[in-house]
C-alpha cells in the first residue's frame, strides 16, 4: 500500500471529505503538505499523518533542545541523536535540505511533522508553500481591488513557471506578486479551488463559478467585499518536469465585479444632455434601447444604469432580465441565467408570456434572439439589449437581412419599429498625470483641415510617458475617459 492509499483510508475512517484534485497532488510527495494545510485542520492533518504513515509530531516533544532552525523545519537533541521536524516532511526537496545540515551525523532517518504556525519556527523566513499560496492570493487580490482592475489572469509564464496579469484600463499589465514557479503555483490553485469551490481536478473541463473577497479578507474602498466571475481554462502545457510533461494545467482569468457595477446615468460620464436624452425615452412605455461597442467598452455597466433609471421613472412595473452570466443582483428585478440547455432565445420566449413591462436582454448573439427581441418591443414591451458592433450603423447591418453570414436576417420595417435608440459607450485611457510630460503642438498638426475652428495657433498638451511610472503600472495611462455617441 503506497503512501496515498494509506492516507486516502485514514481519511475515509474519519469521514473527511477530498476534492478530485487530492490523488493527483497527494500522489505527488511535494505538494502532500501544503494542500491538506490549505483544505484541513491542523488537527486533523496531525491525526492523520500518525496514524496513516507514522510521522513523530512536535508536539510530542515539547520542551526539547533545539539545536538548529529555519522558516520550514527545526532539528532537536533526543539524548545521543536528533529528530528532525518539517512543515512538509513528505517533501524530498525538504528531506535534501535537512540532510545537508551540520547536524547530519547525528540525525535519525525519519522526518516528524510540526506546525507551519509554531513560534520556534523562524517567522521571518517561513516557506511553506501553503502559507506562501494564502499569502500570495491575498496579495494579488489585494493589488488588483486597489488599482481597480476589471480582470485577473493567471496563466503559464513558460514551461517551470505562472505569472499573474491585471487587465488595467484596457492593458494588461504584470502584477507585482511576480511569477511562482510549478510546484508553489499547485498550492495556490488549491486556494482558489476552495474560494471559488470549484473542481480544478477536472484539468479538461471548462468551468465557471463565483464568488466574493470576504473569506480573503479583501475589502474595496468602501469596506466591502468585492464580487469575483471565474472562467478555468485548461491549457495543456509540456514542463520541463517529467512527472508533469504533457499534463493540463487551468488557466484563470478572473472579473472583479464592485459596488461600482450598478450606478446612476450621472455617474459613469454622461453629460447633463446625454442624460436627459436617455432619461427620456426610460420614461416611454415601449421603447427599444440598443447599447453596441466591442467587449470591454462598458456596454453591461451602462445597461444596469438605465435599467436603475427605468425603475425610478416608473413605477409598479415587472422588470425582467435575461443574462449570461449574471454579474450583479439587480434590485426589483428577475434575473434569468443562461445555462447550456436555455439560450437567450428560449428564455425571451418564455418571458413574453410572463407579463413583463420592461426586457433586458444581456447581447443579441444570434439570428433566433434578434427575431425575439423585436418580437418583445412588438407586443409593446421596453427592451433594452447590447449587441456586439463597432460603429452605429454597423448595428442597423447586422440586424437587417443581407448576404452576408453574420447578419440576423430582421427586415428593415421591423428594425424601423423596433429600435428607438442606438447608444455606443467607449472607454478612452487618459494619459498618466504623475508621469506625463508637456509638449507644444502646431494647431495645424493637432486639427489638420480643422485648424480654422480654433483660435488659438499652438497647443500645450500632455503626452504619455514611454517608460511610465508606479503610479500608472509603467503603461503611461491612468484611468479612462468614458465617452458616448448616439444615433
Amino acid at each position: 500500500m503506497d503512501i496515498w492509499e494509506k492516507i486516502e483510508s485514514e481519511l475515509q475512517r474519519l469521514s473527511v471529505k477530498t476534492d478530485s484534485l487530492s490523488k493527483n497532488l497527494l500522489s505527488d510527495n511535494e505538494t502532500l503538505i501544503p494542500h491538506l494545510l490549505l483544505n484541513l485542520e491542523i488537527d486533523v492533518i496531525k491525526q492523520v499523518l500518525k496514524s496513516s504513515v507514522g510521522l513523530a509530531l512536535f508536539d510530542d516533544y515539547k520542551g526539547a533542545n533545539v539545536v538548529e532552525k529555519n522558516g520550514s523545519y527545526l532539528i532537536i537533541e533526543c539524548g545521543d541523536e536528533c529528530l528532525a521536524f518539517s512543515t512538509n516532511p513528505l517533501s524530498s526537496l525538504e528531506a535534501f535540505k535537512i540532510r545537508n545540515s551540520p547536524m547530519n551525523a547525528k540525525l535519525n532517518n525519519s522526518i516528524g511533522f510540526i506546525d507551519p504556525s509554531d513560534t520556534l519556527l523562524n517567522v521571518q523566513k517561513k516557506s511553506s508553500n501553503a502559507i506562501d499560496a494564502k499569502t500570495i492570493i491575498k496579495d494579488l487580490f489585494t493589488e488588483a481591488v486597489n488599482l481597480g482592475v476589471s480582470d485577473i489572469h493567471i496563466q503559464p509564464r513558460n514551461s517551470s513557471h505562472v505569472c499573474f496579469k491585471f487587465r488595467l484600463d484596457g492593458m494588461m499589465v504584470n502584477s507585482k506578486v511576480g511569477d511562482v514557479s510549478n510546484l508553489v503555483f499547485q498550492s495556490i490553485a488549491a486556494g482558489i479551488n476552495t474560494l471559488f469551490n470549484i473542481d480544478i481536478g477536472a484539468y479538461n473541463a471548462i468551468q465557471e463559478s463565483q464568488a466574493d473577497t470576504k473569506k480573503i479578507e479583501v475589502l474595496n474602498d468602501k469596506q466591502k467585499p468585492v464580487n469575483l466571475r471565474l472562467e478555468l481554462n485548461p491549457l495543456h502545457v509540456k514542463f520541463k518536469d517529467g512527472t508533469q510533461k504533457g499534463k493540463h494545467i487551468p488557466n484563470y482569468v478572473i472579473r472583479l465585479i464592485g459596488s461600482a457595477s450598478f450606478r446612476s446615468l450621472a455617474q459613469i460620464g454622461l453629460t447633463d444632455l446625454q442624460v436627459k436624452e436617455i432619461t427620456g425615452f426610460c420614461k416611454h412605455n415601449n421603447a427599444g434601447i440598443f447599447i453596441a461597442g466591442p467587449t470591454g467598452s462598458g456596454k453591461t455597466t451602462l445597461a444596469y444604469a438605465i435599467l436603475a433609471e427605468i425603475h425610478n421613472q416608473r413605477r409598479g412595473i415587472s422588470v425582467m432580465s435575461v443574462e449570461d452570466p449574471v454579474e450583479v443582483d439587480l434590485p426589483n428585478t428577475q434575473q434569468i441565467q443562461i445555462k447550456e440547455k436555455l439560450g437567450f432565445a428560449q428564455a425571451l420566449k418564455a418571458i413574453l408570456r410572463s407579463d413583463p413591462d420592461v426586457v433586458f436582454c444581456g447581447e443579441i448573439r444570434d439570428k433566433e434572439t434578434a427575431h425575439h427581441v423585436c418580437a418583445t418591443r412588438e407586443v409593446g414591451n421596453t427592451i433594452l439589449t447590447t449587441i456586439h458592433a463597432d460603429k452605429s450603423f454597423d448595428v442597423i447591418d447586422r440586424l437587417k437581412s443581407t448576404s452576408n453570414e453574420s447578419s440576423f436576417a430582421v427586415a428593415l420595417d421591423t428594425i424601423a419599429k423596433t429600435v428607438s435608440i442606438i447608444i455606443m459607450p467607449r472607454l478612452v485611457r487618459k494619459v498618466c498625470k504623475y508621469c506625463a510630460t508637456e509638449i507644444k503642438v502646431e494647431d495645424d498638426v493637432l486639427f489638420g483641415k480643422y485648424t480654422n475652428y480654433f483660435d488659438i495657433r499652438a497647443t500645450l498638451i500632455k503626452k504619455e510617458s514611454d517608460t511610465g511610472c508606479e503610479q500608472c503600472s509603467h503603461t503611461g495611462y491612468k484611468g479612462v475617459h468614458k465617452l458616448q455617441k448616439f444615433l
